[in-house]
């Protein structure tokens, strides 16, 4: 019997795949959440090909957000693809968390290659960021557990991990603690970033299992760790049995033009989380890696081994696609694209500032990682305009130049670039000019 006998309008993906946008705008808000698509002024994309979208009425789109960083090795890469379907063809083992699976054991491996100074090497494999922090923050706990005194978690304010319950707890914005009780934040103690002396004074208590941060606040901001900052992390950390972890989700994978962000310090962290761009955006992954010393301190018994495992650890085509990201990074060294393509865009953001005063009010970031703070609108203009002009010139060089883009959500005066890092030169110049042609509209604004 066929689908279409049981359900007459069952969407095969041949259906889905040509599914005109109307019917497209009508299954997604009245089947999933309206709201987020609406009040964010979502497209209809019908095809992604490198740094470029297609629309469903044929128009020709630039991606400068890369889906929030995921996008590092472009949209639908055909190397990721080509690499999947030799899983496929071999009808390699896929599933079993407890087995043992050669696509996932070299992933581990080649990911272990990448880490600083190769000291990290046990991975672990999870969906998502918000799940591979999740396993970090399990991993600090349960790594600790013999020690009384150590009964904390330190973060920081301004930071965004996720938004699953003990993630966003981790997160320093309270806008995402809403509607959910205390969740662990009874647990967590948070500290403004870069603030070296409350990091001193609290790592100095004793009484924290880890410190997890981000070596730049993405969502907060694009805010750059100090040198002091982040080394005197590493410092105090190991002074006081604490676990340091970098959270690497959105800066690492070439990201900002080293392959993990710590890298710029020299630092070595004890853990790092990974997502994002880790799998080329074909397939959802993330996960952690660590020091095999604090890794086996919380796994390494009979009575703790099974305390964090999950159905999809170890799938074979998310770490086949892994293997294959990994691989064209390093052999189309994105990290050198990164630097050259991000001086190019920095280069562009100062020129913006200069040339229209008044409207700019920062550039900051590493590699293709950047972010531009906006000035506040004045008050007479915020009920047309909104707090800073960050919103009108997102929305007029999107709308005005077909490109994506997008703001920080834990800081929304901060317009960022998160372009792919395979994005042609081409495509840099056409957004760039469209850039400055925006801050120029905004800045005619002001001025009336």
């Amino acid at each position: 019997m066929k689908v279409k006998e049981l359900y007459k309008d069952f969407y095969t993906v041949d259906d889905a795949i040509n599914m005109d946008f109307d019917t497209v705008k009508n299954l997604q808000e009245t089947y999933s959440n309206k709201l987020k698509v609406v009040l964010s002024g979502g497209k209809y994309f019908k095809k992604a090909e490198n740094a470029n979208f297609i629309d469903h009425a044929g128009n020709k789109w630039y991606d400068m957000m890369g889906a929030v960083g995921v996008m590092t090795v472009g949209n639908n890469n055909p190397f990721i693809w080509e690499n999947l379907e030799k899983v496929f063809k071999a009808k390699s083992y896929a599933m079993g968390a407890v087995s043992y699976h050669n696509i996932a054991a070299a992933f581990y491996r080649n990911l272990a290659l990448t880490t600083p100074g190769q000291k990290l090497t046990k991975a672990q494999i999870a969906g998502g960021g918000a799940e591979a922090v999740e396993g970090a923050l399990k991993l600090c706990k349960i790594a600790k557990r013999n020690d009384p005194k150590k009964t904390k978690i330190l973060s920081t304010l301004g930071a965004f991990h996720g938004k699953t319950a003990g993630a966003v707890s981790l997160g320093g914005k309270d806008t995402w603690w809403a509607y959910q009780g205390r969740l662990l934040l009874d647990q967590i103690t948070h500290i403004p970033f870069n603030d070296v002396e409350a990091l001193k004074k609290e790592l100095s208590s004793g009484i924290y299992q880890g410190f997890i941060m981000e070596p730049i606040q993405g969502e907060g901001g694009v805010n750059v760790s100090t040198d002091e900052f982040i080394k005197t992390a590493r410092e105090y950390c190991t002074k006081y049995d604490t676990i340091f972890v970098a959270d690497e989700i959105q800066t690492g994978c070439c990201r900002t033009g080293k392959f993990w962000a710590c890298e710029w310090w020299d630092v070595i962290p004890d853990v790092m989380t990974f997502a994002k761009g880790i799998s080329g955006g074909i397939i959802p992954l993330g996960g952690y890696i660590a020091k095999p010393e604090v890794y086996d301190a919380a796994y390494g018994t009979p009575e703790t081994a099974f305390h964090h495992t999950a159905t999809y650890q170890g799938n074979a085509y998310a770490c086949a696609a892994g293997i294959a990201a990994l691989q064209f990074m390093l052999e189309n060294d994105l990290c050198a694209k990164a630097q050259e393509n991000g001086k190019f865009i920095m280069d562009a953001m100062n020129a913006a500032w200069k040339k229209y005063p008044g409207i700019i009010k920062d550039v900051r970031g590493k590699g293709c990682l950047i972010g531009v703070e906006f000035e506040p609108v004045p008050a007479a203009k915020k009920e047309k305009y909104g707090k800073n002009w960050a919103m009108e010139c997102e929305r007029y060089f999107s709308e005005e130049f077909r490109i994506q883009i997008m703001h920080s959500f834990n800081n929304p005066k901060v317009f960022r670039w998160l372009p792919p890092l395979t994005t042609p030169k081409e495509d840099l110049v056409y957004a760039l000019d469209a850039f400055s042609k925006s801050v120029e509209h905004v800045h005619g604004l002001s001025e009336e």
